[in-house]
């Protein structure tokens, strides 16, 4: 009986936030082979498997950047409506090698409204917002409904 009441309420609250994430602190980020993992402060899992032969030097240089898209109404500054948290992107010590990091393994619904760091950017086929140049733990955003999104 309370798991219909539960599911009830979630359909009553379909855009209510249901945790605040962020980018994987460095340190957090633990290495088996091509395969990178780092618990999120919801229980959920950040993964990133690297394509192709694993580098010697396969460790984590630096934080890049965050990418979220758009979807719905924008001004510019803020989102409006919601859009799809994609990924968070980290150098490796390996030259001009990239690890691209997807909580959840995938993508969510997710919104970066009131949330510093965050830079609007228009491109051919996209609004997206990124975030770089700051500690990938600075790049917050909220998971808008329980459920990885459709890519």
């Amino acid at each position: 009986m309370m798991k219909y009441q539960l599911s009830f309420v979630l359909l009553l609250t379909p855009l209510a936030v249901f945790a605040e994430q962020h980018c994987p602190a460095i340190d957090a980020i633990k290495q088996i082979g091509g395969v990178y993992t780092a618990q999120a402060t919801s229980g959920e899992e950040w993964v990133g498997i690297l394509q192709g032969p694993l580098p010697q030097e396969s460790g984590i240089k630096r934080f890049s950047e965050a990418i979220f898209v758009v979807e719905g109404e924008n001004n510019g500054n803020n989102v409006t409506g919601s859009g799809k948290f994609q990924k968070c992107t980290y150098d490796l010590q390996a030259e001009d090698i990239q690890l691209d990091m997807y909580y959840g393994g995938t993508t969510w619904i997710a919104s970066v409204s009131g949330k510093p760091h965050w830079e609007y950017e228009k491109g051919g086929f996209f609004e997206i917002y990124t975030c770089s140049t700051v500690a990938p733990e600075d790049c917050k955003f909220d998971i808008l409904v329980p459920g990885p999104a459709s890519r």
